[in-house]
């Protein structure tokens, strides 16, 4: 768990409002408030997931479907995974900034720090120079639990000075819909005036005190409302446009990909999606999405254009921020957090995107490869995936609690087939992050049913 320290710690923000709208204009922070939310880059989607799956506001959902498909691999058969291993491993992701987000002053991930463990029956043999970070691991030479924790001194992070990310001694303007930038008088007197404020009279000062329970809010706001501090003050939503996804920009790797097939499932009355059936390629492929950073997410494969507005607002503050004494610390820094790339051992060779993990090596021993023929999933038969990204085993049973969760009569359904390879996995991962449809939105129903 995080320090208890970090948990119990408070940041306070200022924001300027607008009396007479009942809107923020700004806020101005520090270090502490613009690392954590840069931080928010660095967060694997499954991460994202769980945190948000335990807070209880329940006024609006965030995050589209990734919490239900983080949920069904919570409760996915382990017969159907590779090891228990790849579970474990799938469920507990983390980025390569891991240890150095754990200098912010306030801390949201509840990721437990990594435990390495060896097989205690094997000692002297070649398997000892193997480790896994999971108990559940079975030694390759003998077949029984790495389940002796080996001393371990976790590598110390220099961040430098009381900073994470940015110049401590820097302040920062941000606004309603998360764009940074260094506070000076001419960008304050810019977002006034494009809103129409000409004098002071209208107004005010207010400071927002937040623990780790506001920042999680916060997190949750800025993935569903394109005015965050609005909401956080005044408790109102203010609409916002989302933007689109060029599918151009992955042309030339798409030629190149595999495809997968699906079996569509549709209600002939309405030509509405019920779900899909696939086999175990597609569902290797949806879980390992969980693992995938944030700033990856919205930087390198949904190029900026998310259709998050504040998260993609968040990414182009870092890409425009400049290195130097009042904005980011150091270009290693603003590479961490726009490419903050997968940092675990292995991922799947259903895996559509061009992203790598990265090796893993300590103390010349290296990490048991928890996968079988590349694949975090066995060869096993068929899945339902619904359209909002609930996966369960195949069966009769299934299929059928399917159809009568969705109040859908046997006799009103036909299929399809279809293949899908990189853009339609784009389509998804953007859809998943907002939308609660998400095969809807990412298929192309039409030409189906054509």
């Amino acid at each position: 768990m995080a320090d208890t320290k970090a948990k119990e710690a408070k940041i306070s923000v200022k924001v300027i409002i607008d009396k007479v709208n009942r809107r923020v204009v700004y806020a101005e922070a520090d270090h502490t408030f613009v690392d954590i939310l840069f931080s928010f880059m660095t967060l694997p989607l499954g991460t994202i997931a769980r945190i948000l799956g335990k807070h209880n506001d329940q006024k609006f959902e965030a995050l589209g479907n990734l919490k239900n498909l983080y949920q069904s691999l919570e409760n996915f058969p382990e017969c159907y995974l590779s090891t228990e291993e790849c579970k474990h491993m799938l469920l507990n992701p983390r980025s390569l900034s891991y240890d150095h987000c754990r200098n912010l002053k306030l801390q949201i991930d509840d990721t437990e720090p990594l435990i390495y463990f060896q097989c205690a029956a094997c000692a002297g043999y070649s398997c000892q120079s193997m480790y896994s970070t999971c108990t559940k691991a079975k030694c390759g030479n003998c077949g029984k639990l790495m389940n002796q924790e080996v001393p371990y001194q976790k590598p110390k992070v220099c961040v430098g000075s009381g900073s994470v990310f940015v110049s401590e001694r820097a302040t920062f303007i941000v606004t309603d819909d998360l764009c940074v930038m260094p506070y000076t008088s001419a960008n304050s007197i810019r977002l006034l005036t494009g809103l129409g404020i000409t004098d002071k009279s209208c107004l005010e000062d207010l400071m927002l005190d937040m623990g780790r329970e506001q920042i999680v809010n916060l997190l949750k706001v800025a993935l569903s409302l394109d005015a965050v501090f609005t909401y956080l003050v005044f408790n109102r939503v203010v609409p916002g446009q989302s933007s689109i996804l060029h599918q151009t920009d992955m042309k030339k790797e798409e030629s190149a990909t595999p495809k997968m097939r699906l079996e569509v499932s549709l209600q002939k009355s309405t030509g509405k999606l019920l779900f899909v059936e696939a086999e175990e390629d597609f569902v290797d492929f949806l879980f390992s999405v969980l693992s995938i950073p944030l700033g990856t997410v919205i930087g390198e494969l949904l190029k900026g254009a998310s259709s998050v507005t504040c998260i993609d607002n968040i990414f182009k503050s870092v890409s425009n921020m400049s290195v130097g004494r009042r904005h980011l610390k150091s270009h290693d820094i603003k590479d961490m957090l726009l490419k903050p790339h997968i940092g675990q051992q292995y991922s799947s060779r259903h895996q559509f995107f061009p992203l790598s993990c990265t090796p893993l090596c300590w103390r010349d021993c290296f990490h048991k490869d928890p996968r079988i023929d590349n694949g975090l999933l066995k060869q096993s038969g068929l899945f339902i995936v619904t359209d909002d990204l609930i996966v369960t085993p195949s069966s009769s049973y299934s299929t059928l609690n399917t159809l009568n969760d969705l109040k859908v009569p046997f006799d009103d359904i036909e299929k399809y087939e279809t293949s899908i390879g990189l853009i339609e996995g784009l389509r998804m991962l953007k859809a998943s992050l907002r939308s609660r449809s998400t095969l809807t939105d990412s298929l192309n129903l039409d030409i189906l049913i054509k």
